[in-house]
């Protein structure tokens, strides 16, 4: 099937904190607190597979509660985990996000068990992962495995999400072998270590000719493709939620229209469709979202 896919990445237990009232530092705040599953690989192979495709994951568990529920919740969405990592005596990764006005504030990560997924893992994985032809790549891996996983499976469809600012020098040597990079607007002046974002895409133009896309804060998505530069601007969506997942969902989509022949602005459709159906749902993931209800 060409709608066969591998994920390779993180997967964690999301706790999100909403405050009541203005944050007071320091102190105790009443807040709405609830638990998800969540991760930046994980997330898209949710959204991936309520999008209609076969997925596969492989990422790493603990042999903690919270592993035990996130295998669970996997395999109710029928996605592939069999090849994944089994870690003994280590807790699950846990990613913390603390929320304001419908916005990340601030996120803290507990995800040491991820460097369990190194080189000599995927080594021993190099049949499975070779009988994919679109391999997404989470960049909260280590650079020595993203640039393992770049350069060793550079003729396959290479998709990546950035990730976060702090994470993105990682893949500063991998760009032109990756076939679609989903970049926020931070991570692309961090990455090109450029002041405005019009600087970071002339820099990010010569390094690739492939796909890069480009969100930012004033509601707008820059795009790089075959050494053009064009820029669009979404509808503006109403009742925002919660905004963590909305990248995840965007590049989902997006990989999605790509694997399944869609041309290139219709796959952006998909994608800003997608992302405005996670934006209404309070965790990363929106169990609403579909390719039917994104082709309405």
């Amino acid at each position: 099937m060409s709608n066969n896919i591998l994920v390779i990445g993180a997967q964690n237990i999301d706790i999100f904190s909403d405050a009541i009232t203005p944050y007071n530092l320091h102190d105790s705040n009443p807040s709405k607190i609830h638990m998800a599953f969540g991760g930046v690989g994980r997330n898209i192979a949710a959204n991936l597979k309520r999008l209609g495709n076969n997925v596969s994951f492989l990422t790493v568990f603990g042999d903690d509660h919270f592993s035990a529920l996130a295998k669970i919740a996997l395999d109710e969405l029928q996605i592939h985990i069999s090849e994944s990592l089994h870690v003994s005596n280590q807790s699950n990764s846990i990613y913390m996000g603390i929320m304001q006005n419908d916005d990340l504030y601030l996120g803290l990560n507990d995800m040491d068990i991820v460097d369990r997924l190194n080189i000599d893992f995927f080594i021993s994985k190099e049949h499975y992962i070779n009988s994919f032809e679109h391999i997404v790549i989470d960049n909260n891996l280590s650079q020595e495995v993203i640039e393992y996983l770049v350069q060793t499976y550079k003729n396959k469809n290479i998709y990546m999400d950035a990730v976060s600012a702090h994470k993105v020098h990682k893949i500063k040597g991998s760009i032109q072998n990756i076939t679609v990079l989903k970049l926020n607007h931070l991570e692309a002046t961090t990455l090109t270590n450029q002041q405005s974002i019009t600087q970071a895409i002339t820099t990010l133009q010569a390094k690739t000719d492939n796909t890069i896309l480009i969100t930012n804060q004033h509601n707008q998505i820059n795009i790089i493709k075959h050494n053009t530069i064009s820029t669009i601007t979404p509808n503006k969506v109403a009742n925002i939620i919660n905004a963590s997942g909305a990248g995840d969902a965007f590049i989902s989509g997006y990989i999605h229209g790509v694997v399944n022949h869609f041309t290139h602005d219709q796959s952006l459709q998909i994608a800003m469709k997608s992302a405005s159906i996670t934006l209404k749902d309070q965790n990363s993931t929106s169990e609403n979202l579909s390719i039917e209800e994104v082709l309405k």
